[in-house]
């Protein structure tokens, strides 16, 4: 963000100087690292983060330890229901900005389909709004991984490639 409208020129340089202000954000994840992240994606091969808005991160299958953690499949009930969720929630978002002249009918009647399938969801317990095949859970409890918002994990690995950051981890 330069800090003037002007630019200065010296002597007989061609090249005009601005005074400038930025923000940067400097981090150097390495191996042993106890990062946080919150989850974007779940799949029987990896759980993908998100680290501060910014970074990805990725916690391949082999490094979720089996004795402490197992994938859990929906069933095709809870598929369905947040399928719908999903749908749902894009028509609402439709025909609100459609400017639609019986808004009004429109709202009740989304408004009470969505309230069923909360109480679906609900009565499933179905943690967060995520849509997938299903979700890495704890063994004993079955408490979904996510179920907290983010997700503890270690760094074992990052990749510089083309100027862009891959970080590798591993739950404890």
């Amino acid at each position: 963000m330069p800090l003037s409208d002007t630019a200065l020129l010296f002597n007989d340089s061609p090249f005009g100087q601005l005074d400038i202000s930025v923000k940067l954000l400097l981090w150097r994840p390495i191996a042993g690292m106890a990062l946080s992240g919150s989850i974007n994606v779940q799949s029987p091969d990896h759980i993908g983060l998100l680290l501060w808005d910014t970074f990805n991160a990725s916690i391949p299958a082999s490094f979720i330890p089996k004795s402490k953690y197992e994938w859990r499949p929906f069933s095709d009930e809870e598929i369905s229901i947040r399928a719908s969720t999903a749908s749902t929630n894009t028509k609402s978002t439709d025909v609100d900005a459609s400017g639609d002249g019986d808004a009004d009918a429109d709202e009740t009647t989304d408004s009470v389909a969505q309230s069923h399938i909360q109480q679906s969801v609900a009565s499933l317990e179905i943690s967060g709004n995520k849509f997938g095949s299903g979700e890495w859970v704890r063994r004993g409890t079955s408490e979904s991984v996510g179920s907290s918002g983010s997700l503890d994990f270690v760094v074992v690995d990052v990749i510089r490639a083309n100027d862009v950051l891959s970080v590798t981890g591993a739950l404890r």
